[in-house]
């Protein structure tokens, strides 16, 4: 159940997000299913034990092609369906930890703890959301490339 509820939830902040850049009404389905099966994937594999980076490259992966077969079927630019439906994959918790961490070295001075705190929180950020962009750009690469692979 918690599954339903958090893909249900993901979705909604993909509603918002679709609604902010202004996208046409017929297309907001599409983009609602590509945050769901991405998102989906993402949580389904965190929750079998597999690192999230992984799994966010995976979604990210799975929602990029999605979003290219939806482009192709409704003729719009598949970045146009494709960034709504990957926001809510962001770390946005990791990198407010990190940020909370170097707010308190400032604050309370220099520990060895919230320094350690600080980094592992900030390379988990940065590493997921480099993960996103390399499971965003595989798609492209496969099906947009102009020149031979090899």
């Amino acid at each position: 159940m918690w599954f339903i509820e958090t893909v249900v939830l993901s979705c909604i902040i993909t509603l918002g997000w679709t609604l902010m850049f202004t996208v046409p009404r017929r297309y907001i389905l599409p983009c609602l299913l590509m945050t769901a099966f991405g998102f989906g994937l993402k949580t389904a594999l965190v929750y079998q034990h597999v690192h999230i980076v992984v799994a966010s490259f995976f979604g990210a992966m799975l929602a990029s092609f999605l979003g290219v077969y939806f482009s192709k079927k409704y003729t719009l630019p598949p970045k146009a369906l494709i960034s709504p439906s990957v926001i809510c994959m962001m770390p946005g918790i990791a990198a407010y930890k990190a940020m909370v961490s170097m707010v308190q070295i400032g604050y309370f001075g220099y520990s060895d703890e919230l320094f350690s705190q600080m980094m592992v929180y900030l390379f988990e950020a940065l590493f997921v959301t480099s993960g996103l962009v390399l499971g965003l750009s595989i798609p492209g690469l496969l099906f947009y490339r102009r020149r031979a692979i090899v």
